[in-house]
């Protein structure tokens, strides 16, 4: 008897959680999760109608969770809505010194950095999936030849990278420590160079020997300790056994550390192996590539490579003032200026690549121009007030970074659908929904979602941290009827779960609806 309440219990419950106008897709999406390995999650699902605003599916949709990158779309929408999609970012090299004889300038060069994200080689505008055709560094190298193109030979001073338009907190609060080393979680800076990110690739050496290792861009910055040897190929011996085993590589570079320490093996006719390491100082970076830059292209900086840094110590008030807008107009010393394409192409990085230092990036943009302080806490308060405007309750949308990579930001799907549907609402509708990934077609949701009633018919934002995953966005259904949705779920094993499938199904599932 007792059993038999409990299962009792348990329904009811499940019954007072659904909610919506559309019980039978309701019922089809729990029956999608507990049917799962993923059953164990914590889910939240709502799916709401753009036509009238009627909820279709409520599943949780109060509830809090991590997001992983659909958090994104917070600021992404507050930027858009703020700063407009004509908003473009400027890069210069600038000095109050004079040209002499010789082309000698007088005192520092000094490289401003004011946020652009995209000083990377990228191509743009972006076109279904990133492309790198031009070199890492090729807006240092076009920055370094408009100075050589002004006559300068030498600069009796310093290099000084300056990064003072963004406050220097280079780390979002709850990122894990796990994460620090890899391209995902690079510092935040105000003059970024290659997404904060050098390539290193691993390739096998001559069989006894180490193997070779390259870093790009810069190979010199950091100290390379190799101890990954090169085996000769995997094949049978005649007693049993194999020569070699197989790849098996690690390494480590602890925070604040230039020494990269890599260990292993490798045989001989591997395809080799690559990763994007995390810039760990990247002004710096930026100022010793720069000056480097210079030299190749016959400039050279008597001085040393200086970065001027904005600390939070010094700052007032981090959140700044409503209003106090940043100049973005060139200073009447600039030597080499670099404007930006309009701010919609970055935005669709953004979205559509799921570029976490953009968004880090882009939030404290967002505070710079709209309050006059670069800094987490200015542009979180403009996402806030954003939110507020559009109705979103207090507490359902709690952000503590603007990449989804902190597991302290948690929103309700609620929260989240409150502002897909403003955004649809907005004068930037159509702009806004062809930033996201499309299902089938392209960013990452171009592997994804490809049968015939989701393929281009599905524009939506993924997130995903390990245990966490989310979609978030718009689905034309059967009867051509836009629906925003969320689905998120918490807490599950990776090990074990297939819960990207789940939430895939569910997609369907509501694509196939009527």
């Amino acid at each position: 008897m007792l059993t038999i309440a409990l299962l009792l219990a348990a329904t009811s419950l499940r019954a007072q959680q659904l909610s919506g106008s559309n019980r039978a897709l309701g019922r089809e999406i729990l029956s999608l999760i507990n049917a799962s390995g993923a059953r164990q999650a914590h889910w939240g699902v709502q799916i709401v109608s753009l036509r009238g605003g009627k909820v279709l599916v409520g599943w949780n949709q109060d509830k809090l969770f991590v997001p992983a990158s659909t958090a994104k779309l917070f600021v992404a929408a507050t930027a858009l809505t703020r700063m407009g999609p004509d908003f473009r970012y400027l890069t210069t090299a600038e000095s109050a010194g004079s040209i002499g004889e010789g082309g000698r300038l007088q005192g520092d060069l000094v490289l401003v950095g004011r946020g652009d994200p995209n000083l990377s080689g990228r191509t743009l505008p972006y076109q279904q999936r990133t492309e790198r055709e031009a070199s890492p560094t090729k807006d240092f190298e076009d920055l370094a030849a408009q100075v050589v193109a002004k006559g300068v030979r030498t600069v009796e001073g310093n290099l000084v990278a300056d990064d003072s338009y963004f406050v220097w907190k280079p780390l979002g609060p709850g990122w894990e420590v796990d994460d620090l080393m890899w391209n995902y979680a690079a510092p935040v800076s105000a003059l970024a160079i290659n997404d904060n990110v050098q390539f290193l690739t691993i390739v096998p050496g001559v069989v006894g020997g180490p193997a070779a290792v390259s870093l790009e861009p810069m190979v010199s910055y950091y100290e390379l300790d190799n101890r990954i040897n090169t085996l000769p190929r995997r094949r049978e011996l005649p007693g049993g056994g194999t020569t070699a085993e197989g790849r098996s590589l690690s390494l480590d570079r602890q925070p604040g550390s230039n020494v990269l320490h890599l260990w292993g093996q490798l045989p001989e006719g591997d395809p080799g192996w690559g990763r994007g390491l995390a810039i760990d100082d990247p002004p710096r970076f930026a100022g010793e590539y720069f000056k480097q830059e210079l030299a190749r292209q016959g400039v050279e900086v008597t001085g040393s490579v200086q970065v001027r840094r904005l600390e939070a110590s010094t700052v007032a008030d981090l959140k700044g003032a409503p209003g106090a807008n940043a100049s973005r107009v060139p200073s009447a010393a600039a030597l080499a200026t670099r404007q930006s394409l309009p701010f919609a192409e970055s935005l669709k990085v953004i979205l559509k690549a799921s570029q976490n230092l953009h968004a880090e990036m882009l939030l404290r943009t967002l505070g710079r121009e709209r309050r006059g302080v670069g800094s987490m806490e200015a542009g979180l308060e403009e996402v806030n007030g954003f939110l507020k405007e559009i109705g979103v309750r207090d507490g359902d949308a709690s952000l503590t970074d603007g990449s989804g990579l902190s597991r302290q930001t948690l929103v309700t799907p609620a929260a989240m659908v409150a502002l897909l549907r403003r955004m649809d609402q907005s004068e930037y509708g159509s702009l806004w929904k062809g930033l996201l990934p499309v299902a089938g077609r392209d960013g990452s949701l171009g592997e994804r979602l490809k049968g015939r009633a989701t393929a281009g018919r599905v524009w939506a934002k993924t997130g995903s941290l390990t245990g966490e995953a989310a979609l978030a966005g718009y689905a034309l259904n059967q009867r051509d009827e836009m629906v925003a949705f969320v689905v998120f779920a918490n807490h599950f094993n990776p090990s074990s779960a297939n819960t990207t499938e789940v939430i895939d199904r569910i997609v369907e599932a509501i694509s196939r609806s009527r």
